[in-house]
Order: structure tokens, then C-alpha cells, then sequence
């Protein structure tokens, strides 16, 4: 799930500087209270006609519009449930729809609209470079960032890599999946000589496979080869011959899935029939369970998941779209049904303590349970798949364990 410059003195403008101070005030007033009243109960808030506006950033045009649409049919559906309920804190949510396109500017100018119409909360964006424009905005303007999709590790962190404390995320992060992909390869697959490999210029295969190494090597194991490809290629023989030579016992291909259909049966036809880890990056509709069976790969949510939650939500989604739902569709589900319940438990919606709030709540998720760690990551299960014939099985939900600890 896929730049500018910015002071590092941000924070300290005059209006953060003014939602700092309110929130001290607000902090030893509350502490007041509690001293005064102690034991009284807050009562339930009372319905109203104030709406809460939500602002939600997304490609809602250009190449990247497909994924735009699958946002805003997630967060779409969690308000419509939440809207029957009677709303957040008494108040129907009303969505702030803005196009963010797939980069910095589009990302940070769609926010700032958002916050112009008066939403204090903002779920998006999908791309890395428009999410980073979003976070650097919402963290000038004193409100909340959720993505649903970034999974870039440095969403979270401002300059001098501080946490900034007003941007979360649903997805794992990237290196995530390189860790608990290497983890299965020793434990589960024995192997101890790994070959990987991944886009030239790829951001994401990089981080994947740095993660994959430095996990796999840490357990004993051995990267033996580690290529880059020309992913507009048709063919990939010349590389794969590098790896044919060197002979491992597993292979890592984090990528996408239309690669993946190209590069995998090239691989198998070539005589190279090791077991085959993938990433999230093939989870789609589009990979051909034909000709890339028999691999692993990671992914945030599985179709045929048991559990009451997400068989709700699949159900509700294929009801009006006829279609099942797209995992960037689930976890943008996942990134509204977060903040409202996060909103709910706080009992204000104040981005600053709704922020606290976040830091400390458990939820749970069609794409798993969740809490998250003091980068604002989340700490929750990576899953596991194969493709077994022309079924997509689940193999086991995994945590990715910090190796060097």
C-alpha cells in the first residue's frame, strides 16, 4: 500500500502554540473537576444538530482514482453505521471529501480545504508523498491525522525524528512484513540461504528487503543474493540466472502483483522451485492464483476471515457494491470506525486528547486488533497467506518480533 522541505520549527507557530496552551488549561481544569466532583458519572451526550466534520484525503481523480474510491467507500460505510447509531457524541458526522492526488502538494493543499470546512479530524491520504503533506499540515494546524494506508515509517515522525503527536496509522509498516517473512523462512521453512528480490528504485521492495535481511541474518541465516529488476521488463531471465547460480533455499520477492505474474512462473519454468514469499504488494483481485501458486504472502486482511466483525463488514460491502471488499477498502473501514470510537471514549472531540486517547486504546479491527506503539505504529498481526489450488488459505496471523532485542 505506496518530499518537500518543511522547518523543523513548526510546532512553535502561533496557533499550535495557542492549541498548546488550550490544552493546558483544558488539562488542570480537568484535574480540578475531578477534585471537586470525584465520583460523578459524565452523562451520556445528548443528541444535537451540530454535525462533526470529518475530512477525508484521497485520489479522488487521475490514475490514482481506483484507490480513492476504495477510501471513500470504507469510511462511507463505517459513518452510515455510526450515523444510525446516532452519531459521535451525539452528532452525525458529516464527510469533508477532498481530492489529494498522489503527491506532497496535492496532499497538503486537499488537507488545509478540509480544515477550511471545519474538520478538526482527517482520515487519509494513500500515497507516501501526500500523506507526509497531510501529516506536516494537520501538525501545523493543531488536528488529527489517521492514514488508512501509509505504511512509509517516517509518516509519523517529524525533521529531527520526533513523534509527531498528532499523526497515527492502521497499516503495519513496511518493514514489518520483512521481519515476520524472515522469521517464517527460518522457523517454519528451515531455509538458512535466502535470495531477494525487488524493483530497482523501489522504495518499498528496498525497505522490505532490508528488513528481510537483517532479520534473516540475525537468525543465523544467510542473504546470497540480493538483485534489483527492471519491473517494465517482460522477461527477467538475466536475473534470475544470477540467482539459479547461487542456489537458495528460499526466495523473497516483495513487489506488486503484476509483476508477481510475470516474475514467479518465469522463476518456477527456470528451474527455480523454492519456496516464494511475497508481499502485500500482490494481495489484488488481479494475481493470477493460476500461475503464482503454491507462495506465500503477507497481507492486512483475508477474505474469508471467521470472525463475526469481518464477516459483517464483507457482507455489508458486497450488499452495496457488489463486489468484496478491497484491503485498502477494509482498512480505511478500520481507519473511521478508530477515530470514532476513539472520539467516543474521550468524550470531547478534541484532537489533542482524542490523540491521548489513541495512544492507550485497544481496538478491534476487520483487519485485526490493534494498539499502537510510542511511534503512533501500529502493534498488530501480519498475516500470512498461500495460494494453494487457486485458493487463497491462511496461514497464520504473526507478529513481527524485534530481532535485535
Amino acid at each position: 500500500m505506496a518530499g518537500g522541505l518543511w522547518s523543523s520549527r513548526f510546532w512553535f507557530g502561533t496557533y499550535a502554540m495557542g492549541r498548546i496552551i488550550a490544552w493546558m488549561v483544558k488539562r488542570a481544569a480537568r484535574v480540578l473537576l475531578l477534585v471537586v466532583v470525584l465520583m460523578a458519572c459524565r452523562p451520556a451526550p445528548q443528541p444535537t444538530t451540530e454535525k462533526l466534520a470529518v475530512g477525508v484525503v484521497a485520489p479522488l481523480t487521475g490514475a490514482y482514482e481506483p484507490l480513492g474510491r476504495q477510501v471513500t467507500e470504507g469510511v462511507i460505510l463505517a459513518t452510515e453505521l455510526w450515523n444510525q447509531r446516532g452519531g459521535v457524541l451525539g452528532r452525525q458526522v458529516e464527510l469533508v471529501l477532498k481530492d489529494g492526488q498522489c503527491d506532497y502538494v496535492g496532499g497538503r493543499s486537499a488537507a488545509q480545504a478540509a480544515i477550511d470546512e471545519g474538520a478538526d479530524f482527517i482520515i487519509g491520504a494513500v500515497c507516501a508523498d501526500a500523506s507526509r503533506g497531510v501529516a506536516h499540515l494537520v501538525s501545523e494546524a493543531g488536528v488529527l491525522q489517521i492514514s488508512p494506508a501509509s505504511a512509509d515509517p517516517a509518516l509519523t515522525l517529524g525533521p529531527e525524528g520526533e513523534v509527531w503527536p498528532l499523526v497515527f496509522r492502521v497499516p503495519f509498516i513496511d518493514p514489518d512484513q520483512g521481519v515476520v517473512a524472515a522469521e517464517f523462512a527460518l522457523a517454519q521453512l528451515a531455509a538458512r540461504r535466502a535470495g531477494v528480490l525487488y524493483a530497482e528504485g523501489s522504495r518499498y521492495g528496498q525497505s522490505l528487503a532490508e528488513a528481510f535481511q537483517a532479520t534473516f541474518e540475525a537468525g543465523g541465516g544467510v542473504v546470497v543474493a540480493r538483485k534489483t529488476y527492471d519491473q517494465d521488463l517482460e522477461f527477467f531471465f538475466d536475473t534470475l540466472e544470477e540467482i539459479r547460480a547461487v542456489n537458495p533455499d528460499v526466495l523473497y520477492m516483495p513487489g506488486y502483483h503484476n509483476v508477481a505474474n510475470r516474475l514467479v512462473p518465469q522463476a518456477r519454468s527456470f528451474g527455480l522451485l523454492q519456496p516464494i514469499l511475497g508481499s502485500d504488494g500482490w494481495d489484488s483481485p488481479a494475481l493470477d492464483l493460476e500461475a503464482v501458486g503454491g507462495v506465500y504472502f503477507t497481507a492486512h486482511t483475508y477474505q474469508d476471515d471467521p470472525r463475526p466483525i469481518a464477516q459483517s463488514w464483507m457482507q455489508r460491502y458486497e450488499a452495496r457494491y457488489q463486489t468484496p471488499p478491497s484491503p485498502l477498502a477494509t482498512l480505511s473501514y478500520d481507519a473511521a470506525n478508530l477515530l470514532f470510537t476513539a472520539i467516543a471514549e474521550t468524550g470531547e472531540a478534541d484532537p489533542i486528547w482524542v490523540a491521548e486517547t489513541l495512544e492507550t486504546l485497544e481496538f478491534e479491527g476487520v483487519s485485526g486488533p490493534l494498539t499502537f506503539d510510542a511511534l503512533h505504529n501500529p502493534i498488530k498481526p501480519v498475516l500470512l497467506l498461500r495460494l494453494e489450488e487457486g485458493q487463497v488459505v491462511l496461514v497464520g496471523r504473526l507478529t513481527a518480533v524485534d530481532t535485535e532485542s
